[in-house]
């Protein structure tokens, strides 16, 4: 009972780490580990009237946590080490834990002194420099992973205020899932700036030549300098995509080394089965000394679990979720208990099926805004989307909220020489802006069916106050002439937003009656020109979260007049997108 309490400690607390961004040692967490498990035991020692035992006792080495990956230039002094070693790889600790001390590190904040494998890969935070794309090459509207750290900012709602999707058991589930979309935007998105292609440019390890290049580029002119970093981005993305999925073959490798060991090498197996033989422990060991790892007893153990569960995965069918693995994922994996009632594997196999369709929607429309679908119309070529919806595409628009008459565009310019409202002055979103870490969830919107006919608006994300999901389509009108079914009411006198000839994907969302609930609301935010002292000519019709939703949660708007609410009661309406052609 001891290790079962020991085993879902250091499970809880990895998963709390992890929630709330923090990164430390595994020496201190052990012992944080360690402290709140002794804490439990005594807590029941004292219920059970002497009748257990605490646990202090226990060694610190059963702790089943991830390890801390060693430094990349320890890994790689150890690596140069081991090569100048004489005599053939013993196995003679193989079965007994590790003996020797390590020594105690001091804890520092900086990311670039956190212990890192050599070989690993980027996305679960481990992988060397040289798999890294630097980060001045990502767009600057684009926050990495790595950056996420603040809680409010990964948006995992507490489960307590809301039901969890079906698919997710805790809150830490739905975080490592969000990393996992979040990293599918933030790759694609660096791919697509260059394009689907094999390249035969720089790949090199020779620091002289890095150096050559990036003179040659220096040189270059504007046009071709971008195109070389743009190029050079991709292909060290696609390089760390392909190194993240080497992983999940490293398992059969080590099998074939097992397999060629000799069994009278190996000493004779001590303690309780834990589901390897030895020729197969001894085997990790030697791939890992061979691949540049540290090879200490319990990170031998952690690795070989690690690597056994992801081949086990990517056979039983998971593919995407490994595509784009995380950090957070392989620390999930890492502390899963083993007392579970849902295996490991199935579990991401649920993961997998659930998901796999919104990433590869997610794939498609990344690609495609990058590559000029400023419109979104991928969201139409979507088969469940077109069975239900039927609006040509000339309606469809995601981009931007436009004037329908240029005379009413010219009398407000005229009628607006004094400045705008600080408190509606929006933040610019440009149409290839991709934003996988802040408040732009609009990345993450989806059309989803909500019976046989009609649609419904989620996010595959969870989403928090403030966060913006996108445009209400439609165009801007400076008239006395309201429409009221199709008009939303803007900040100034006979300014409204017109959505009757054009439509798009968030103006599929579900709808309350005036003053009902709701969990958005529409906002206008109002652009200067070029130069911030023009008058106020451009408008953006904003849809911003209210609350939290939670992922496929439908997303929800309360209606201005009651004629509106009646309009998109409709199925038919509803059909053709709430178009005034719906209507007559």
């Amino acid at each position: 009972m001891d290790k079962a309490i020991l085993g879902l400690t250091a499970q809880k607390i990895r998963e709390l780490f992890t929630i709330c961004g923090i990164e430390d040692s595994e020496e201190h967490l052990n012992l944080v580990i360690a402290h709140a498990a002794d804490h439990v035991c005594k807590a029941r020692l004292v219920i059970a009237g002497g009748a257990t035992k605490p646990i202090s006792q226990a060694k610190e080495a059963t702790v089943e946590t991830a390890p801390t990956p060693p430094h990349e230039t320890r890994g790689s002094y150890r690596l140069m080490k081991q090569t100048g070693k004489d005599g053939p790889t013993t196995y003679s600790d193989m079965a007994s834990t590790e003996k020797k001390k390590k020594k105690k590190r001091k804890r520092s904040d900086k990311s670039e002194l956190i212990d890192q494998p050599p070989g690993a890969s980027v996305a679960d935070g481990t992988g060397t420099a040289k798999d890294k794309a630097p980060e001045e090459s990502v767009s600057p509207e684009i926050q990495t992973t790595s950056e996420v750290d603040d809680p409010e900012s990964s948006c995992v709602p507490n489960p307590r205020d809301s039901s969890l999707p079906l698919h997710l058991d805790s809150a830490f589930e739905m975080k490592v899932i969000t990393t996992i979309l979040m990293q599918c935007v933030k790759y694609n998105s660096d791919i697509a700036q260059y394009g689907q292609r094999d390249s035969m440019a720089l790949a090199t390890t020779r620091l002289e030549r890095m150096r050559e290049h990036v003179k040659d580029v220096s040189r270059y002119n504007y046009e071709q300098a971008i195109h070389a970093i743009r190029r050079d981005t991709a292909l060290t993305t696609g390089r760390a995509i392909q190194t993240r999925y080497n992983e999940t073959i490293f398992w059969p490798i080590i099998v074939k080394c097992a397999a060629l060991i000799d069994p009278a090498t190996l000493p004779r197996a001590k303690g309780p089965a834990d589901g390897f033989t030895m020729a197969e422990k001894a085997a990790t060991k030697k791939f890992m000394e061979d691949t540049g790892y540290s090879v200490g007893a319990e990170t031998q153990r952690q690795y070989r679990i690690f690597w056994k569960n992801i081949f086990d995965m990517r056979e039983a069918g998971v593919d995407k979720i490994l595509l784009y693995r995380t950090k957070e994922f392989d620390s999930f994996c890492r502390g899963y208990s083993k007392m579970s009632e849902t295996p490991l594997v199935d579990k991401v196999l649920r993961w997998e099926n659930e998901y796999r369709s919104h990433i590869e929607q997610l794939e498609m429309r990344i690609t495609k805004l990058k590559t000029g679908d400023s419109k979104r119309l991928s969201y139409l070529s979507n088969l469940q989307v077109l069975e239900r919806l039927k609006v040509p595409e000339p309606s469809w628009n995601n981009a931007s909220n436009e004037w329908a008459v240029n005379a009413e565009e010219e009398i407000f310019r005229q009628r607006s020489s004094k400045s705008i409202s600080t408190d509606i002055l929006g933040i610019p979103h440009g149409d290839e802006s991709v934003y996988e870490g802040g408040s732009d969830k609009s990345a993450f919107i989806t059309l989803l069916p909500k019976d046989d006919e009609t649609l419904f608006v989620s996010s595959i994300v969870p989403i928090c106050e403030g966060d913006f999901l996108g445009i209400f389509v439609g165009t801007i009108r400076l008239s006395e002439d309201f429409n009221v079914t199709h008009g939303i009411s803007g900040p100034a006198e006979n300014l409204w937003l017109d959505y009757s000839q054009v439509t798009g994907a968030l103006n599929q969302m579900q709808v309350s009656e005036p003053g009902g609930n709701a969990n958005v609301c529409l906002r206008w935010e109002a652009f200067h020109g070029d130069n911030a002292t023009e008058p106020c000519i451009s408008w953006r019709v904003s849809v911003k979260a209210t609350k939290h939703i939670m992922p496929f949660d439908p997303i929800v708007r309360a209606t201005a007049q009651q004629e509106q609410y009646h309009l998109h009661s409709s199925p038919g309406n509803a059909k053709r997108g709430f178009l005034e052609s719906a209507t007559n």
